[in-house]
């Protein structure tokens, strides 16, 4: 059973501050050290002073704490006077046209993943959650989501939400930081369609599409809480035992993942030539010119639509080679650890449990880096920044979903759901 509940929010006081756009930001993990100085510079209540605030390690967690309640003091925080669910829509642009996402903001109850209901489906890194850790133990509050997708075929949720949406938002917002962004928020205070939303959500399974740190942070916080506080909580719910999310249905038309492309850097690198070589007995390689993105993604996405595994690798002196993994390789699992079908039916999965480990094998990798951005793995292999790029199709939706609830981690970077909600719009605050 997935437990939902209603909160009462955390938010910018539009009245002190003026121009929310201003104050907003992305996530912290896709901020660049640019963007970082464009977000400081665009309001002095940015929330990039509480999500990444400034100063040396440890002392910059205790100014994020003090910075936090001096806002709450002075009422550029407000705590909201409802208990409510916040319906969420974020809208972007692609190809010239005004997309949009929607859902649902609202507090999950934390549970373990073993328990199979709120599913991941990446692997995380440790540093980045130690540093969340300390942030969290500090300020105990949430000021970003945790992006989650659940299956609602029959609309259920949808059809709660739609007479609100016929009224006006109360928050209605660009992002400062991306005009090509606009946020709206709207609130459910109708404790009947609360309880309807409740009750439907119980037998849904959420899987995380972004947010993992935050939601394991969140873990480990709550776990370390309740152990030093034992005496006092009895069993108790605390505000600890839950984390700010929003609730996507998965079937969308409007969801985008973005591919993730990896550039590649080796201890022993003899030249791509020589990599193709070692790779003859597994794939058919086709050498191809360098061509606009459109070209390169459509035969990627050709390929796919065949049921192949195909992918560009391009390398030192502009060369790139199409690569097909070959039918008699299909099956794959005596190279790799025991995986199901699903599994074996996405390309990314493929790339990392059997190209990239024959690879590693022979070369030994020392680095991958990752990009959205076909011009950032020419630049960087051109500049011999890094020796290999390697382009491929993304996972879709419905493949995630697959993989995710049989049990399996996709590797890191796997995913890049486009775009992110923000933070900063809608906080929650442990105490009052």
């Amino acid at each position: 059973m997935v437990d939902i509940l209603p909160l009462n929010g955390l938010f910018y006081n539009e009245n002190k501050i003026g121009n929310i756009s201003n104050v907003i930001s992305p996530p912290y993990d896709v901020i660049s050290q640019p963007l970082e100085k464009m977000l400081y510079n665009l309001d002095p209540y940015n929330i990039i002073n509480l999500i990444l605030p400034k100063g040396r390690v440890g002392e910059k967690y205790i100014r994020a704490k003090k910075i936090m309640n001096y806002w709450i003091k002075k009422n550029i925080l407000k705590f909201d006077i409802d208990i409510c669910f916040y319906i969420f829509e974020e809208s972007f642009h692609l190809n010239n046209k005004i997309k949009k996402i929607m859902g649902f903001i609202g507090l999950t109850r934390l549970e373990t993943y073993s328990k199979l209901r709120i599913i991941p489906h990446e692997q995380t890194s440790f540093k980045i959650k130690e540093d969340r850790l300390k942030l969290l133990s500090n300020c105990r509050a949430n000021f970003g989501l945790v992006y989650t997708l659940y299956n609602d075929s029959q609309n259920k949720i949808l059809n709660i939400l739609e007479d609100t949406l016929q009224k006006n938002p109360f928050i209605d917002t660009p992002a400062g930081y991306d005009p090509t962004l606009g946020f709206k928020l709207w609130k459910i205070t109708d404790t009947g369609k609360i309880d309807e939303i409740i009750n439907i959500m119980k037998d849904k399974k959420l899987i995380i599409a972004d947010g993992h740190h935050r939601y394991e942070t969140s873990l480990a916080y709550r776990d370390k809480y309740n152990k030093l506080n034992l005496k006092e909580r009895k069993n108790l719910s605390g505000p600890e035992d839950f984390i700010l999310t929003l609730y996507a249905e998965s079937s969308q038309n409007d969801l985008l993942i973005l591919p993730t492309y990896r550039i590649l850097k080796f201890k022993n690198y003899p030249g791509l030539e020589k990599v193709l070589g070692k790779l003859n007995d597994f794939f058919y390689i086709e050498a191809d010119i360098l061509k606009p993105a459109p070209y390169l993604n459509e035969r990627l996405l050709k390929s796919k639509s065949r049921g192949l595994k195909s992918f560009f690798l391009y390398g030192e002196n502009k060369k790139l080679y199409f690569i097909t993994l070959k039918p008699s390789s299909t099956d794959i699992r005596s190279y790799t650890k025991p995986v199901n079908k699903e599994y074996l039916k996405t390309d990314v999965n493929i790339l990392h449990e059997f190209l990239l480990e024959k690879i590693s094998t022979l070369y030994k990798i020392e680095k991958i880096d990752y990009t959205h951005f076909i011009d950032n793995v020419i630049e960087n292999i051109d500049r011999k920044r890094f020796d290999i790029g390697v382009l491929l199709n993304t996972p879709t939706v419905k493949e995630l979903e697959k993989i995710c609830v049989s049990g399996y981690l996709m590797p890191e970077k796997s995913t890049y759901f486009y775009p992110k909600p923000c933070s900063g719009l809608v906080m929650y605050k442990f105490d009052r």
